[in-house]
């Protein structure tokens, strides 16, 4: 490059057209006949390293190997300590990308014609014995007239085939292309077939159809499994104006091994022509789904918050946007009201202090008697001081006095000093201690009387209290509880998707 840093071997550097990480594009033209071309130059950081070096001079053969309409036409290459570039046509379109992000209509217009033209510039780069391997939106260019270009063979191989899928060594091999359209087959490091450009323009395709690539995962190693494991949703999903015949065609192309898609790229083409790709025009499509957009939009927030928006309403719409709007608030404060109420109303019930469990008394517990002077139907009342007669002889007091109360029976009462009155028509009861009262023995300490009154009198009346039964322990669980009896087992492994 000369000092003023425009001119390069005879070459006029008009306009640099893209930039990556070690080359340049440029819009050149020759000096000597005027002639425009585009030249591919090696920025000078790079031009240091001879891989390099043989990477452009690599792309710049495979480029000039092969004639056709739809592949980049390359013309001239140098090499040298001062520059490395190759010379091309220049063809003034801009890449898919692009006009998917800027115009996905037209480029849906215009996808029948470019899958086409990209499989009969592909069929003739296999038919040279290579393949492409880096297949992409960025590196086909389509002009307004729906002319196409297949560029940047940078990545491009011979196809293995034969002895190479049986001898080939996958440490040999690197793993190379565009992560959203890299074929599942390379990942795994198998044998490079001419299969994995019909991956790749499979993923190309259904990007046109619906604006973007089948798997969009921000993580590098996850995208890679991705095209390894997961199944595309279809593109009708997402673009239902996509016909059945497409979507077949599509997913073929996307399958996951190289002899469930198409054989060939010429098979490709004879289908492609065949079917229509959509059910109706693309840009009427769009201009509904436009209008639906708006429509849906009116409806929105964001609508009645946009001033331009508000400014060009009348009086009455005006009006009747605030109606809504009171409506809707008015809806939302009921909502919140009633959850408010109930979680106030949950938020109480879970403070209330819960209720100590109460023990039921023993079934042959002794209830207490009916008190004297109640009348019982059917029957006399008996005379003053008339004891019953006990239904069997009670049994004899332990020493100590009394028996030991039962387990959950209520503690005994405190008596006064001198002694528990006695009971109505019966002979006083004697307390331990001597006549008096005063402390228990020791032996009765330890076993506290737990009857009360009533119990007593139906000691007296001949009835056997529960207390005089002797306690048996309660029998323990011979093994843990297993609450988990009744879950359902997980799997032992997961399935092999590989």
């Amino acid at each position: 490059m000369s000092d003023s840093n425009s001119t390069l071997d005879g070459f006029e550097l008009l306009n640099c057209i893209a930039t990556g990480n070690v080359s340049q594009v440029w819009e050149v033209k020759e000096i000597s006949s005027g002639q425009s071309y585009a030249m591919k130059l090696l920025l000078e950081e790079a031009l240091a390293d001879p891989d390099w070096k043989a990477q452009l001079k690599h792309e710049a053969n495979v480029g000039r190997s092969v004639e056709h309409p739809n592949v980049i036409t390359v013309y001239d290459t140098k090499i040298s300590k001062k520059a490395a570039y190759f010379t091309m046509e220049l063809f003034r379109g801009a890449n898919l990308k692009s006009m998917i992000r800027g115009e996905l209509g037209g480029a849906q217009v215009r996808a029948q014609k470019i899958i086409e033209c990209v499989a009969q510039g592909l069929a003739a780069l296999h038919e040279k014995g290579w393949v492409h391997k880096d297949i992409k939106p960025d590196n086909i260019l389509v002009t307004r007239g729906s002319e196409v270009r297949v560029i940047d063979f940078s990545l491009s191989c011979r196809a293995e085939g034969g002895l190479a899928k049986v001898l080939g060594s996958k440490k040999k091999r690197v793993i190379q292309g565009t992560r959203s359209y890299i074929a599942p087959e390379l990942i795994r490091k198998e044998p490079t077939t001419k299969s994995a450009d019909m991956y790749s323009l499979g993923i190309t395709l259904y990007e046109i159809l619906v604006g973007r690539p089948p798997f969009v995962i921000g993580n590098p190693n996850e995208l890679l499994m991705a095209h390894i494991q997961e199944r595309p949703e279809p593109p009708s999903t997402y673009n239902s104006n996509v016909t059945p015949e497409l979507e077949s065609l599509v997913l073929r192309m996307l399958a996951k091994k190289p002899e469930d898609r198409p054989a060939s790229m010429q098979e490709l083409c004879a289908e492609v022509r065949s079917i229509n790709f959509f059910k109706g025009d693309p840009l009427e499509f769009h201009r509904v789904k436009a209008a639906e957009a708006a429509d849906t939009f009116k409806d929105s927030m964001g609508h009645r918050l946009d001033s331009r928006s508000d400014a060009e309403r009348t009086p009455e719409e005006r009006e009747a946007a605030a109606a809504v709007a009171r409506e809707r608030a008015a809806q939302k404060a009921k909502m919140k009201a009633a959850a408010v109420q109930s979680g106030s109303a949950a938020k109480g019930a879970s403070k209330q202090p819960a209720a100590p469990p109460q023990t039921p008394p023993p079934a042959s517990a002794p209830q207490p008697m009916m008190p004297a002077g109640y009348p019982m139907p059917g029957h006399p009342m008996p005379p003053p001081g008339y004891m019953h007669p006990p239904a069997f002889p009670m049994a004899p007091m332990p020493p100590g006095g009394g028996y030991p109360p039962p387990p959950g029976s209520y503690p005994a009462q405190p008596q006064p000093p001198g002694g528990a009155p006695p009971p109505a028509g019966g002979p006083p009861v004697p307390q331990p201690g001597g006549p008096g009262g005063g402390p228990p023995p020791a032996a009765a300490s330890e076993a506290p009387s737990s009857s009360t009154e009533p119990a007593q009198e139906d000691q007296q009346a001949g009835d056997v209290s529960s207390s005089s039964r002797p306690v048996l322990p309660r029998r323990k669980a011979k093994g843990p509880i297993d609450e988990d009896a009744a879950d359902l087992p997980f799997m032992d492994e997961l399935p092999d998707v590989m």
